[in-house]
């Protein structure tokens, strides 16, 4: 007779693979501490993922996908290029705070350039949304006649400097830091004057 399955066990191993590569880095992090950490067996984290590497991987995409939906879902109760902008940089920035340990294991696997990530579909679809949005905002001649890349950077890097900080430090601006933040980003990449 089969144990009944108890819990949520890919829930589970998401939560112990943060954790551990929160508290080690993603290159010394083993799929024993994590199993230990998630008070589960080898064998249940080898039935879920194949490899050390596919297990980040799929904790890592997991995650790209939980930040996007909050950043669409924000998006989707805007109308107009500035306000589904600024929503999507509040969602982002706010996911960071309520997840930092999330955030920060996206922020090293994406440093770290790993060569599987370069040819992710579901990255490359996130990616496209993403970039159609600022897109818009061109189009619109809501922001500046500058490449997309180049004003993504410019919106992203200032919300995983806050997330960064406030994993550190436990510390989270408040609303009008964060506002008096967004508009300096906003300023430079605006066609407003």
């Amino acid at each position: 007779m089969a144990r009944p399955k108890i819990g949520d066990k890919p829930r589970e191993i998401r939560d112990a693979t943060v954790a551990e590569v929160a508290a080690k880095g993603s290159t010394a992090v083993s799929v024993n501490k994590i199993a230990e950490r998630a008070g589960l067996s080898i064998g249940t984290i080898y039935r879920y993922h194949r490899t050390k590497e596919d297990l980040l991987l799929s904790v890592f995409l997991d995650i790209k996908r939980d930040i996007h939906a909050a950043m669409m879902g924000a998006a989707a109760n805007q109308t107009g290029a500035a306000d589904r902008l600024r929503a999507m940089w509040f969602a982002l920035v706010d996911y960071g705070f309520a997840a930092p340990a999330d955030f920060q294991l996206v922020e090293m696997l994406s440093a770290e350039v790993r060569p599987v990530l370069k040819k992710q579909d579901t990255l490359e679809k996130i990616r496209a949304e993403i970039l159609a949005e600022i897109q818009n905002g061109i189009d619109q001649n809501v922001l500046v006649d500058a490449p997309v890349r180049q004003i993504e950077t410019v919106l992203a890097s200032p919300s995983i400097t806050l997330a960064r900080r406030a994993y550190l430090s436990g510390v989270r601006p408040d609303k009008e830091e964060l506002t008096q933040i967004f508009g300096l980003v906003w300023r430079g990449i605006s066609r407003a004057r």
